[in-house]
């Protein structure tokens, strides 16, 4: 196989690496500090033409991933108050051309011009996520071409596939390529995480450095995303873009630090090509298959009831009829509210908090209809989707109004606010909402209140959540 593409490596980005920032703190991270100046350094003796750049905090779109487009490549790190200004040179014809044959082979990337930055309401500069890295590869003597990639919040076969496409193009035009897929493990490790301690994290951790070092990509790549949203991390998702990039060729990892005294997990590793081997694409698929033939075995009355009703919907533009008889659950108004996930990550929410429907069977036929197409956070599902959506329905219990804040529980009651003509409401149990004030905050955002207004109305209830 084509050996143009040299290797590739998992590096963290954060802005406390960087002196005139991090200044006395940097003695914490002096682990990771040297091994990204050996990693760097790794970069520079290679001698590329070209420097791959995978960035979480780019510009990240929910069905694309996105190639940044113009003549040059430049960024500050000023939000951080620091001195750190730098510039790349980029070719645009070339990441034209990625684009154009990623998208001829059905994988969505995106090729994002400058002259289409206000269109987006997106910044054309380089984030920290690239910057940190770049900076450390500049100082180690890099002065060629930066081609910036965002892996957006596609799902990992998505990302993986975009990735093999991307690595064709590169290997096909004989481009002397290193990858750095740019991203820090677990937000989650202790106390004093930006999320707080979950046992994930470390967990979480501990599988990345495991499946590097054993090659085990394919334990890294099919991760639940339940896990991955839990340990609060952005790893994976510039790594299924990398690792498709050697597909088809034998990848030799190896750690060569992580620490996570910060609490946050920096890994710094380096996966080198070997040779030709299997796609590991039909595999990761496999594996979705059966969860999800495993998810389907066990969905509820409920949850098949509103899987039927979008899939008749988007496949035949037909209403489904509810079951006849009605069972008993199924025989009484209720509002409800349908959920849709795809891949884990939301992919419509609607509901009634009062039924609409003389019974539960319409309301959520109605309602599941509605969180695949008319959801307006998302573009209405496609027939394409449906074997990869997850569902589940909430059936409301009865309001109650709430005079003392003690008495919400985010793990136990949903919640509604309510300000004049202002109101949003809340499901309990949602994941990443842990304390009263984090769904009192959200649920105050959806319903355009502020932050600090204090004539507000406060309903909870209880749902029946089924799966």
């Amino acid at each position: 196989m084509n050996t143009s593409i040299l290797f590739g490596a998992l590096v963290p980005h954060p802005p406390l690496l960087i002196p005139d920032i991090g200044g006395d703190e940097l003695k914490q991270i002096a682990q990771t500090e040297a091994a990204m100046r050996t990693m760097a350094s790794e970069v520079a003796s290679a001698d590329p033409e070209l420097l791959v750049i995978i960035s979480p905090h780019g510009i990240m779109f929910e069905d694309a991933v996105t190639v940044m487009g113009g003549t040059s490549l430049k960024g500050n790190l000023q939000a951080f108050d620091s001195l750190l200004d730098l510039e790349f040179s980029t070719d645009e014809d070339l990441a034209m051309a990625v684009v154009e044959e990623a998208q001829a082979s059905g994988s969505p990337v995106f090729f994002m011009a400058e002259e289409q930055k206000d269109d987006f309401g997106v910044e054309m500069e380089l984030n920290y996520g690239a910057l940190v890295p770049l900076y450390f590869a500049r100082e180690a003597g890099y002065r060629g071409k930066v081609l910036h990639i965002s892996p957006g919040y596609l799902d990992v076969e998505s990302l993986y596939f975009a990735g093999i496409q991307i690595g064709k193009s590169l290997r096909e035009r004989g481009i002397r390529t290193v990858i750095i897929a740019s991203g820090d493990n677990s937000h989650a490790l202790s106390d004093d995480s930006p999320e707080g301690f979950r046992e994930e994290g470390p967990r979480f951790d501990l599988v990345v450095s495991e499946s590097i070092e054993r090659n085990d990509w394919l334990e890294l790549l099919t991760l639940e995303q339940e896990f991955r949203d839990r340990a609060a991390e952005d790893t994976i998702p510039s790594m299924a873009l990398m690792l498709g990039m050697f597909d088809g060729t034998h990848l030799s990892g190896s750690v060569i630090s992580y620490e996570g005294v910060t609490g946050v997990g920096y890994t710094i590793a380096k996966m080198s090509p070997g040779p030709a081997t299997e796609s590991l694409l039909p595999q990761i698929v496999a594996v979705h298959q059966k969860k999800m033939k495993a998810i389907r075995s066990q969905e509820s009355l409920l949850v098949r009831l509103a899987r039927s009703a979008l899939e008749t919907y988007v496949g035949e533009r037909l209403l489904v009829a509810s079951p006849n008889p009605l069972p008993p659950e199924l025989d009484k108004p209720a509002g409800c509210f349908v959920t849709i996930k795809r891949h884990g990550q939301l992919r419509g929410c609607m509901g009634t908090v009062d039924p609409i429907m003389d019974h539960l069977a319409d309301e959520i036929i109605r309602n599941a209809i509605e969180a695949g197409t008319e959801d307006d956070r998302f573009f209405p599902v496609e027939k394409e989707e449906l074997d990869q959506l997850v569902y589940s329905v909430d059936v409301l219990g009865e309001e109650e109004r709430v005079y003392n804040l003690t008495q919400l529980d985010p793990k136990i009651y949903g919640l509604i606010v309510i300000q004049g003509e202002k109101n949003a409401l809340l499901l309990p149990d949602l994941e990443g909402v842990e304390t009263i004030e984090e769904q009192i905050s959200l649920t105050k955002e959806k319903a355009d209140i502020g932050a600090d207004e204090q004539e507000v109305e406060y309903y909870r209830f209880r749902v029946d959540r089924y799966v």
